[in-house]
């Protein structure tokens, strides 16, 4: 039964997750809305303009060619693929092992293997998340992927057979197909739930709520037991009959639990603080917690008993938390095999209203700028799941989300000087998002803008009717070199109405039209932007 209750457990929490995280999403969304709207008075007055727009930036460390900049991508990519590899490579044997000895099955490097590699199979989407790949680049490579563990499979079981006093043969060539269908068997749970958690539009919210409902939803699980137990006991029987019944036990955990569950939340949330580790190592934790208590639930079904039991929760605890413990030393690993190009500062203004497009954008633009330097922007509901971070769903779930907001000229300097311009653990910069009210994020824009090194502005959708980047475009004409500047356009842009607001010189803004779904447009905007930036 045990087994039974801890899956039945682990899908109410996400089933929960997936319906809690939207929620909380949408009401956050409202609250930074709210915020937005609030003025306070006058607004904050505006830097003044520097008299030479292309020189009054202080000096900083020469960029790289667009180039060699993208070579350096690419090499990080496959050393970040391979760091992954070999972090989850220990705890994928660790577990496959065990499940070989608990079934009695033979310790073969081959039965080995099989489970294990079609767990080391997840890498993929852990190395996606890491390297901001899109999801159906992510698909193609986990297929590849999974051929060639299955490839490597049937290798390794024909080089076996002599040690064994047999001969190689080619019906072992099978193998190929028995590996792709234990790993759509064992993995298709997993893979389900880990794209619940990583969904572009609750990315943000779902990791940590996942792992609050994770620890509060064991009141219920614990609850029925401990109701059981009290109910056997002479001195508890008469209390639990004639009070709270079979909720007993639930009431009795409910508070100490929920005290747990909050405890962790600040937790993650001073640890994120503290650059212990980042959005993208805390989804990738999530996903290898999946697949951990995914099978270590099964494995409690299959093998009853309490000394099953307690070797099961022991080896999948070591093989959950080694992986973290890996990963961190692997990706510094790879970050010190190719030394990366000197930190570029980019600010992301856009057309609001779009949530469906900004996103996009984001994804493929700003986070994966994350790699080559910090991210400004100004916050707004439109890219609020994907900006969302443990440290901002603290201050929204205790009621406390105004005091991010910029109100006054204090406030903006103090969050001018908190920037932050360190890398993660993971090589990438973080996402620094302003709040600002309808008073004084004008105010905010200038100073970003003085402190950008490169300017993406996705203007589709700017017309007559949505004119509210007009004060933008006119700033950047007036503070920084046109050079460092690249507008994305589509067909909903007012060409004409964007000529009259954007001064044609000698070196003109850039501009780039990428239509929704064109990787190669996407592309040439990304490249467009170190060549500013450089």
């Amino acid at each position: 039964m045990l087994g039974g209750e801890l899956i039945s457990h682990f899908v109410n929490v996400m089933l929960l997750t997936v319906v809690i995280a939207p929620l909380i999403l949408w009401r956050y969304r409202r609250a930074v809305l709210a915020g937005m709207l609030d003025r306070g008075g006058a607004a904050l007055p505006l830097a003044p303009v520097a008299p030479a727009a292309s020189d009054h930036r202080a000096p900083t460390a020469a960029g790289v060619a667009p180039a060699s900049a993208l070579a350096w991508e690419a090499r990080m990519r496959k050393r970040i693929f391979c760091a992954v590899l070999a972090a989850l490579a220990p705890s994928a044997v660790l577990l496959a092992v065990q499940t070989l000895a608990l079934g009695g099955q033979p310790l073969t490097p081959a039965h080995v293997f099989l489970i294990a590699g079609s767990t080391l199979s997840m890498a993929v989407p852990i190395f996606a998340v890491l390297t901001a790949t899109s999801f159906w680049r992510a698909f193609r490579l986990w297929l590849v992927t999974l051929v060639a563990l299955a490839a490597l499979d049937v290798l390794l079981s024909m080089l076996q057979r002599p040690f064994y006093g047999r001969t190689p043969t080619l019906d072992q060539a099978m193998n190929f197909v028995y590996f792709l269908q234990y790993a759509a068997y064992t993995l298709w749970l997993p893979t389900l739930l880990a794209l619940a958690l990583g969904a572009r539009r609750v990315r943000g919210v779902a990791p940590i709520a996942f792992a609050a409902l994770l620890v509060f939803a064991l009141a219920p699980l614990f609850g029925v037991h401990l109701t059981q137990w009290l109910a056997g006991m002479q001195w508890s029987a008469g209390w639990v009959l004639a009070g709270p019944g079979l909720d007993a036990g639930i009431v009795i955990l409910a508070l100490p639990i929920g005290v747990l569950a909050w405890w962790r939340l600040k937790a993650l949330a001073r640890s994120y603080e503290a650059k212990r580790f980042s959005d993208a190592q805390l989804l990738a934790h999530s996903w290898w917690l999946v697949v951990v208590v995914s099978r270590s639930a099964e494995m409690v079904a299959v093998y009853p008993g309490t000394s099953s039991l307690l070797q099961i929760l022991a080896v999948s605890a070591v093989g959950y938390f080694l992986f973290p413990a890996l990963l961190a030393r692997a990706l510094r690993w790879a970050q010190a095999g190719a030394p990366a190009p000197p930190p570029r500062t980019l600010l992301l203004l856009r057309v609001f209203g779009d949530t469906a497009r900004t996103e996009r954008l984001f994804d493929r633009v700003a986070t994966r700028w994350q790699r080559f330097g910090p991210v400004t922007m100004i916050a707004a509901p439109d890219v609020g799941a994907r900006m969302v971070d443990p440290g901002d769903l603290l201050r929204f779930a205790t009621g406390d989300i105004a005091t991010g907001f910029i109100k006054s000229q204090q406030d903006l300097a103090r969050q001018l000087a908190a920037i932050d311009v360190r890398p993660d653990r993971d090589g990438r910069y973080r996402v620094n998002e302003f709040y600002c009210r309808d008073d004084t994020w004008q105010a905010t824009v200038v100073e970003l803008i003085a402190r950008a090194d490169a300017v993406v502005m996705d203007l589709r959708g700017f017309s007559a009717e949505r004119r509210g980047c007009e004060f933008e475009l006119r700033e950047l004409a007036a503070r920084l070199a046109p050079g460092r500047i690249v507008l994305i356009v589509d067909a909903s842009t007012d060409r004409a109405l964007l000529a009259q607001l954007v001064p044609a010189g000698a070196t003109p803004m850039r501009i780039v039209e990428i239509v929704r779904g064109n990787e190669r447009q996407t592309e040439a905007a990304f490249a467009a932007l170190l060549q500013a930036a450089a």
